[in-house]
């Protein structure tokens, strides 16, 4: 049995984890990291390059952000906006310090982007973590939050994975929740660690999502397994896209969705692309002349792959300046927390995401080192109760798993939407909850695959009611009986609950139909 306590409590090992952890130690404050695999090596930046939304204050600026809030389908915060391009601005210089090759995207000002190798990035943080005096645990996946009677959250425990599955507990002042998205195990690369954890031992305390409806993101890579496809794909930005028939697709990424979407097949003429592979200014030179579809052979044959909230937007919603959630004592950053009031309805997936790991971690890290110093430590603390964790296995996880990626994965089932999927979707969902409530448990692995399961089950849940409440198409969320986007609806939704989802919408008043006007 591993004890500890610490001031602040950072569960996941991401650019958003680290940064936070960094930021904590900063402000003073001792701190934890716990892993589910390997800090600095897993997760989807681990196997390719990011980008940072990177632009200096100035009329450039403010147009970035005025197209933002409109790309977004008016449901972001112009002023947060403001706020992640000010702190990533900010953080660039440091990130340099830190030994980080930086290539800057030579397009215009108002849409210029930092370019990071991601395993690098990753790793140079790692070091940048020890350096902090930041103690990190890999391989130590967390199950559950502590609480204490006044409903504040006080740690979390779980097991150690890489020595004989020994249970932890870190008590804690302050706990930050940066476990990344929800892929529902779709073979994207790096995301087998992206299940939807930390979003669901989050609701279990109490706390609220937001923009869960946006989860449907897909990416295009090439066929095969994840990780031999990670690196070609990121040439697919560069290279034309055509359809079974040679024609050359409009609309890039969207239409090829489309495309897949009623059962045709598409290619992309990798050879269109840059003369390399890497993520360096090499790759940012402009593609030679195209060599059109004759060359039949050099096509390579594409599929869809659904990144749910990774590069979706929909997660916990945080309220105020500090990252914090709706549960006290809990703060989250990165993926693991709603996008929504920064990318509205769209993916922040070209920039923006990157922007707000940095943003929402130093955010978050900083407030949870707040937080702990008031904190009271001797006050008793319980494990919330959660689905997946009872000592006796009654269900196969595998069962909860296959009907969950049954009812995502399909682009029949997220890409396009109508009232009766997703109602047939609510119905078996809901229906095996019971069951993944009280059945699903067991010990070492066998408790981290059962809560696993309960994890995909509950994101599946909170993205198909949101989606059904939402009747309209606005951004990523395309609903085929209500193609246009409506007004009525230019508010968010949030939603909770574990045995009984709700979902509702905000209040109009929080939602600025337009972005205000900005002085330079």
């Amino acid at each position: 049995m591993i004890e500890l306590e610490t001031d602040v409590l950072v569960i996941g090992g991401g650019p958003a984890g680290i940064w936070a952890a960094v930021s904590a130690a900063a402000a003073g404050a001792a701190v934890v990291l716990v892993d589910k695999a390997r800090c600095g090596s897993s997760g989807p930046t681990a196997h390719g390059a990011i980008s940072l939304w990177h632009i200096p204050p100035g009329p450039a600026r403010d147009e970035a952000v005025r197209r933002g809030h409109a790309h977004g389908g008016g449901l972001g915060d112009p002023d947060l906006m403001h706020r992640v391009l000010e702190e990533t601005h900010q953080r660039i210089e440091q990130v340099a310090r830190w030994g980080h090759r930086i290539a800057a995207d030579p397009a215009g000002p108002a849409t210029r982007r930092i370019h990071l190798d991601g395993a690098g990035y990753l790793r140079r943080m790692r070091r940048v973590l020890r350096e902090a005096g930041v103690r990190v645990l890999d391989h130590h996946p967390a199950l559950q939050l502590l609480m204490d009677r006044d409903g504040v959250v006080a740690g979390a425990t779980g097991l150690r994975s890489d020595a004989g599955f020994q249970p932890w507990t870190v008590r804690a002042g302050a706990v930050v929740v940066a476990t990344g998205g929800c892929a529902f195990l779709s073979g994207g690369a790096g995301t087998d660690v992206d299940t939807g954890d930390g979003l669901l031992f989050a609701a279990e305390a109490g706390a609220e999502l937001s923009g869960m409806e946006f989860s449907c993101a897909y990416s295009l890579v090439p066929q095969g397994n994840a990780e031999t496809a990670a690196p070609r794909s990121r040439t697919l930005r560069f290279a034309a896209l055509y359809d079974e028939s040679g024609a050359e697709l409009p609309g890039h990424r969207s239409a090829a969705l489309a495309a897949i979407a009623d059962g045709r097949r598409v290619f992309a003429a990798l050879d269109d692309g840059p003369a390399v592979l890497d993520d360096g200014p090499a790759a940012l030179r402009a593609r030679p002349a195209r060599q059109g579809i004759a060359d039949r052979a050099k096509r390579v044959p594409l599929r869809a792959v659904l990144d749910g909230t990774v590069r979706g937007t929909g997660g916990l919603r945080v309220t105020g300046p500090e990252c914090a959630t709706t549960v006290a004592g809990l703060f989250a950053a990165g993926d693991v927390a709603s996008r929504e009031p920064v990318t509205g309805a769209v993916s922040g997936a070209d920039g923006l995401g990157g922007a707000w790991a940095i943003a929402s971690g130093v955010w978050a890290g900083t407030g949870a080192a707040r937080f702990a110093r008031t904190a009271d430590r001797r006050a008793p603390a319980h494990g919330v109760p959660g689905a997946g964790l009872d000592a006796v296995a009654r269900i196969d996880p595998r069962a909860v798993v296959g009907l969950v990626q049954e009812h995502t994965l399909p682009l029949r089932r997220s890409y396009w939407r109508s009232a009766g999927s997703l109602r047939d979707s609510i119905g078996e969902l809901d229906g095996m909850w019971p069951g993944a409530e009280f059945d699903l448990g067991g010990r070492g692995v066998d408790l981290l695959r059962a809560r696993q399961a309960a994890a995909l089950l509950a994101v599946a849940r909170w993205t198909k009611h949101s989606a059904l409440l939402r009747t309209e198409s606005r951004g990523m969320h395309r609903r085929t009986d209500h193609p246009g986007a409506a007004d009525t609806w230019r508010v968010r939704l949030t939603s909770g609950g574990v045995r009984s989802v709700w979902v509702r919408p905000e209040a109009p008043r929080t939602m600025p139909r337009q972005p205000r006007d900005i002085v330079a």
